[in-house]
């Protein structure tokens, strides 16, 4: 091989390592918007949440006849899904301009909202964990049995440890399908963009069904869902892939969404 050659093979090598390294930049710059804004503003809402769910169980055992379930699972399950919903429709939409115009690929964007979705959902997961043991401490305190009708198969402390699993796929999935929403009323439309919606919400009706919580778990029925190591492992499998499935469904409109007017 010729130097000539040589010099040729290294420049293109050299390029494509500029390419990647710029990719692996845009990649962590769009997970991190995801990641600080779930971080920002999950932090307030559990905030409000724990006041709230704490007044409602003083307030009940003052002036009523007490708790039977936690203020949590009175939410079917979980509450925090809803409001990352609406964080997954606002800000992969308002970020990806400002990513392309930086030079990020729309691949790049996908992969790093699927990440930041992800490492999003193991912080509110842990916030929920630790919300759900002072929520026992606070029935044990006030002499009340507490329990959870909702979620996988699995009691107490080792239900809660499940849960941070669980309920980290169950935001990601959620914010997804948020994204997804957003992605499929920009490339469609008005009219096509409100069929997609139905399809965008297939993954959060499936991912409810599998962790035994949410909508679908509650119409179901909690006790008609599998029990046992089965409802473990279709659970954890079940989100596994209906985070693919919402990645997927937000990363197909994504490649053709017009960034620019009509004219």
């Amino acid at each position: 091989m010729s130097a000539t050659t040589t010099s040729a093979v290294a420049a293109v090598a050299g390029r494509e390592n500029l390419v990647r390294e710029a990719d692996a930049r845009a990649v962590r710059r769009a997970a991190g918007v995801t990641i600080r804004v779930v971080r920002t503003i999950g932090v307030w809402y559990w905030v409000i949440f724990t006041v709230v769910a704490v007044t409602i169980i003083l307030a009940q055992v003052r002036f009523g006849s007490g708790m039977d379930e936690g203020v949590l699972d009175a939410q079917m399950g979980g509450s925090s899904r809803w409001f990352v919903l609406v964080l997954g429709i606002v800000v992969p939409a308002t970020y990806l301009r400002l990513h392309v115009a930086a030079g990020g690929t729309r691949r790049a964007f996908a992969i790093g909202t699927v990440r930041g979705a992800l490492v999003g959902g193991v912080l509110m997961a842990l916030v929920s964990a630790v919300y759900l043991v002072g929520e026992r401490a606070l029935f044990g305190a006030l002499g009340l049995s507490w329990s959870r009708a909702f979620g996988l198969p699995v009691d107490g402390f080792a239900g809660i440890a499940l849960g941070v699993v669980t309920d980290t796929l169950v935001v990601a999935t959620y914010y997804l399908v948020g994204a997804a929403i957003a992605a499929g009323y920009y490339r469609l439309g008005t009219l096509r963009g409100t069929a997609y919606v139905v399809v965008a919400l297939v993954p959060a009706a499936l991912v409810d069904l599998v962790m035994h919580s949410g909508v679908t778990a509650a119409v179901v029925g909690p006790e008609n869902l599998p029990g046992g190591a089965l409802g473990i492992v279709l659970g954890l499998a079940g989100g596994l892939a209906t985070v693919a499935l919402a990645g997927w469904l937000f990363g197909t409109p994504l490649r053709s969404i017009p960034l620019r007017p009509a004219v």
